[in-house]
């Protein structure tokens, strides 16, 4: 898989905090990977629910882990990289769960291709009531840019390399990812590469079904501060984001419902 003839270490890390009904799941799906090489982290926002039970059960099967109060989700996610020792890193929350052989399909996908810095590929969006339905990566620049994260940031795998310098913007509570994605697509979208495969189980609900249209409309604000958006860009950004906000979420509901009725 690489000129030394070893495959590459992957590092992976969960971030949990008061998850201890759906870690385990986690938990398994990274130990039940098909590839020789990985090194799996776990990073714990101080969970009082039983999350530390769970994870002293597989402690050792992991390479580390810490339980400490954090800034939210995207600092944690820092913390987590800053602890990997691999070269590639891969983000699997607590709530969602990697499909069989997902390592082993993004390692190959990318070992010949030295230019890459990020693979990524579907996602399989799970809801509460068990049903699901497969949400495939759309590589647009437009949508990317002023709509919303459609690419599937649960499938990622990203060269631990190219983290450096590059951390999530802890500050943001929902749009971490989002704005991460983005600037490496503004620096060169070649550098993403994309399996056709369903890459991880995303579990809906909660925080997927309930966020705000205030909320949308404030991230996206400050997202393009960040990004240095001028005025015509700002307001493009939250005309295209308020104009899809019902059909986005109509979208999540009526699929939830087509699929339990497939289900049936």
């Amino acid at each position: 898989m690489n000129p030394g003839g070893n495959p590459p270490l992957v590092s992976i890390v969960t971030v949990v905090y008061n998850g201890a009904s759906t870690l385990e799941r986690t938990i398994q799906s990274v130990l039940t990977q098909d590839w020789p090489r990985i090194e799996y982290i776990i990073v714990d926002g101080g969970s009082s629910d039983g999350s530390l039970d769970v994870i002293r059960k597989y402690g050792d099967r992991l390479a580390r882990w810490v339980s400490e109060k954090d800034g939210g989700i995207y600092d944690a996610m820092n913390k987590g990289v800053a602890m990997c020792t691999g070269e590639w890193v891969g983000l699997i929350n607590a709530d969602d769960a990697y499909a069989p052989g997902a390592v082993r399909r993004a390692m190959e996908a990318v070992a010949a291709r030295p230019a890459v810095n990020v693979v990524h590929g579907d996602i399989r969006m799970v809801y509460p009531d068990g049903t699901s339905k497969v949400k495939r990566a759309r590589r647009s620049s437009f949508l990317l840019k002023y709509w919303e994260m459609v690419l599937n940031h649960p499938s990622f795998f990203v060269r631990r390399s190219y983290y450096r310098g590059r951390p999530f913007d802890p500050s943001f509570r929902v749009s971490g990812d989002h704005l991460w994605t983005l600037q490496a697509w503004r620096e060169s979208s070649k550098q993403f590469h994309y399996i056709p495969e369903v890459q991880a189980d995303f579990a809906v609900g909660g925080a997927s079904m309930s966020v705000s249209l205030g909320k949308v409309l404030r991230e996206s604000d400050r997202m393009s501060d960040v990004l240095g958006y001028g005025l015509a860009e700002r307001w493009l950004a939250r005309l295209v984001r308020a104009a899809l906000y019902g059909p986005v979420m109509a979208k999540l509901r009526i699929n939830r419902m087509v699929a339990h009725l497939q289900s049936e």
